[in-house]
């Protein structure tokens, strides 16, 4: 029990951590995927470290947030995760005064090298259609221990997939974003497309290696990004290539609307309208299903959206 309520007390790093949320001083957007929340209604609370919304009503403790971003639904596992989460870098749980949090960031360097050392025990990404070439390109490792692809995001900072079940998993560190470096000294003439997680990305870059791609890890990582492009000052182009279902059609919507507040260009298109959808939710599914038909697909678009950048092509609605 003593457990469970020390791990209760890191809900405020984890808000901060995995949802952006850098003031819990004020309320902030719902993290209930169901709720739309135009209008910030959600508020924290260190006396009982939960987050509750004062509109759909619901509260949740980091447990609960954890279940939903990580999709466990056992407590058990969703403690172990919460565990697992906060062995990575030491911190300093904020009082009720909420003063500033001191965070020691982990060196993932050797982990990184040991995990490359150890990528040609898994054909896991072979079988998803993602060449050595980019491996390589991206540094991108296998864990054997944990049965785990690890793909660097930073030095401090990694995403790891399971090669056995569905489970995902994002280390603590200073980044969300996979290849944000393609925001940074942007022109009004750059295309970046923007997808929901790395394996996907990778899968448009098996189509078109100069393609510039990001990747947000999830789309409770919206507010991320959206702060990673003010910061940066971009002013380019952005397609927004999330998956073709109920969340990620809803928060493309999302992001699409946020960029329009910063007068970034964008546009809505999974490049998968085509693809049966009742086996195809997602890029790497439909690399793995045709790849010459997701790469038509890809370069109908993409051509379109150049021209139409440049002002030769008609009028685009995505």
């Amino acid at each position: 029990m003593d457990t469970v309520l020390k791990y209760k007390s890191y809900l405020a790093d984890y808000l901060s951590k995995y949802h952006n949320i850098g003031n819990l001083k004020k309320s902030f957007r719902c993290l209930n995927p169901e709720h739309i929340d135009n209008h910030p209604s959600m508020s924290y609370t260190d006396k009982y470290d939960i987050c509750k919304c004062f509109a759909c009503g619901v509260k949740y403790d980091i447990f609960d947030l954890v279940g939903m971003d990580f999709n466990l639904n056992n407590f058990k596992d969703k403690v172990n995760k919460v565990k697992e989460i906060y062995s990575d870098y030491t911190y300093e749980i904020p009082n009720a005064t909420n003063e500033t949090k001191e965070i020691k960031l982990k060196d993932y360097t050797n982990y990184y090298k040991w995990c490359i050392n150890n990528s040609y025990k898994s054909t896991y990404l072979k079988e998803r259609g993602i060449s050595d070439i980019l491996k390589k390109k991206y540094n991108i490792g296998y864990d054997e221990k944990r049965k785990m692809i690890i793909f660097p995001i930073t030095k401090n900072c990694y995403f790891g997939r399971s090669t056995i079940n569905k489970e995902k998993f994002k280390s603590g560190g200073d980044s969300e974003i996979w290849n944000k470096k393609h925001l940074e000294n942007s022109s009004k003439n750059d295309l970046i497309y923007v997808t929901e997680s790395i394996i996907d990305a990778l899968s448009l870059e098996e189509i078109d290696p100069s393609i510039k791609v990001i990747s947000i890890n999830g789309v409770t990582n919206i507010n991320t990004l959206i702060k990673e492009i003010k910061k940066n000052n971009f002013i380019g182009n952005i397609v927004i290539s999330f998956d073709n279902d109920t969340y990620g059609i809803k928060f493309q919507n999302e992001l699409k609307e946020e960029l329009t507040k910063l007068n970034v260009n964008s546009f809505c298109n999974n490049l998968i309208d085509n693809f049966d959808s009742s086996i195809c939710k997602d890029l790497n599914q439909s690399l793995i299903l045709d790849k010459e038909k997701l790469k038509r697909n890809y370069d109908y678009f993409n051509s379109n959206y150049k021209n139409f950048i440049r002002g030769k092509g008609d009028d685009l609605y995505y």
